[in-house]
């Protein structure tokens, strides 16, 4: 004989219920029985709960056909928030995220990478200044997503190992406990492929993600979860050796991929060939947006590398969907084409037809990937 958790049954009830209003403007209570097919006694028990806590509201009384009119309820997309936090080398950018996805407040703050208790330091006071800000609590705030390179334990927070971070074995999560939220610790990689997945799980179970940073990373979702593999290492597609005692890569090692694709590479190549001193991506994009010759030749031999080290991935994996996004997609959006002859050069095991490759709607998807994973959690059903 099955056992019936009632409990259990309420919960997912309770979250169909949210997960259906976000999708509405406003509804009745019977629409939301008849589409979800739960009695209209247990809907208005559920909606009489979600309104005692702030989480849905009447809108306005329906015309009458002829009984007592109908009241239009709709969620209050502010009434719950998320915070995602993107450490990077050089950045750390906040976003306050509601229910329904829309960033509400957005901070960059520009560091010099002086340690991790500092930056850590910078975090906390500007997540205590938005929280004060909104006036937000543990009840409010339904958690924070903090995404880094390197290698996490997502189970633990720990941060495995970060060269760009210099950071080793360092437990992130307990240093945002105070806060009394869940705290979400992962790969920038994979909560960008996270939250492409997110926007595409309507039509895609499996897609990969390359990330171009400051490193060169790799998400992996297969059907609609994050692969981190079993030791958590899983993705580090920038360090799979393309030359034997080649260029020496952040990491301490030779021959990395990522030696030849990160963004840096960019800006340092140009220096190399034309004797200048650009400092960042964003001169090298000014100047390859005014049809500056040399940055069109360190980009056509850059897209070869890449291109390359992609192909290679297809040969792996075998993927229907590949998404590339980071810091660079301004620069590559108009060079998809040559990117993928590259990718599909030489390849006689598949072409265009069986991978879709795009770019990344949003080059920070890894700051909203971090902001999503306590609102999904939050609007799961298990």
């Amino acid at each position: 004989m099955i056992e019936v958790n009632h409990s259990k049954i309420k919960e997912t009830n309770r979250k169909k219920i949210i997960a259906l209003l976000l999708e509405k403007n406003e509804i009745t209570k019977l629409d939301i029985s008849r589409i979800l097919d739960i009695s209209i006694t247990t809907v208005s028990t559920n909606i009489t709960e979600l309104k005692n806590e702030g989480i849905v509201e009447d809108v306005r009384s329906l015309e009458s056909t002829g009984g007592r009119k109908a009241i239009a309820i709709k969620l209050d997309e502010n009434c719950r928030y998320s915070i995602g936090v993107a450490l990077t080398p050089n950045h750390i950018k906040i976003a306050l995220v509601n229910l329904k996805k829309e960033i509400i407040e957005n901070i960059r703050i520009r560091h010099k990478n002086n340690g991790i208790e500092n930056l850590i330091t910078i975090i906390s006071e500007n997540i205590d200044f938005v929280m004060k800000k909104y006036n937000l609590d543990s009840e409010k705030l339904l958690g924070i997503g903090l995404s880094l390179p390197g290698t996490v334990d997502f189970q633990e927070g720990i941060v495995k190992y970060s060269y760009l971070l210099g950071i080793k074995d360092f437990n992130l999560r307990e240093k945002f406990e105070y806060l009394n939220v869940p705290i979400y610790v992962d790969n920038e990689a994979n909560l960008s492929a996270y939250y492409e997945f997110l926007n595409r799980k309507d039509i895609v179970k499996n897609l990969l993600y390359v990330s171009i940073t400051d490193g060169l990373g790799l998400g992996i979702i297969i059907n609609g979860k994050i692969y981190r593999g079993d030791n958590n290492s899983s993705g580090e597609f920038g360090h799979i050796k393309v030359s034997i005692n080649g260029k020496k890569c952040k990491c301490g090692a030779k021959g990395c991929l990522e030696a030849y694709t990160s963004k840096n590479v960019l800006v340092d190549s140009y220096n190399e060939a034309t004797l200048e001193d650009i400092s960042d991506i964003d001169e090298f994009e000014e100047l390859y947006l005014k049809n500056d010759t040399a940055t069109k030749k360190v980009l056509d031999k850059y897209l070869k590398i890449l291109g390359t080290g992609i192909s290679n991935l297809i040969m792996l994996l075998d993927p229907d969907t590949i998404i590339i996004g980071g810091d660079i997609n301004n620069i590559l959006n108009d060079k998809m084409d040559i990117l993928k002859k590259n990718i599909y050069k030489d390849n006689l095991f598949t072409d265009e037809n069986s991978c879709t490759i795009t770019m990344a709607d949003f080059k920070e998807s890894y700051l909203l990937g971090a902001a999503m994973m306590p609102i999904e959690e939050f609007l799961e059903i298990k």
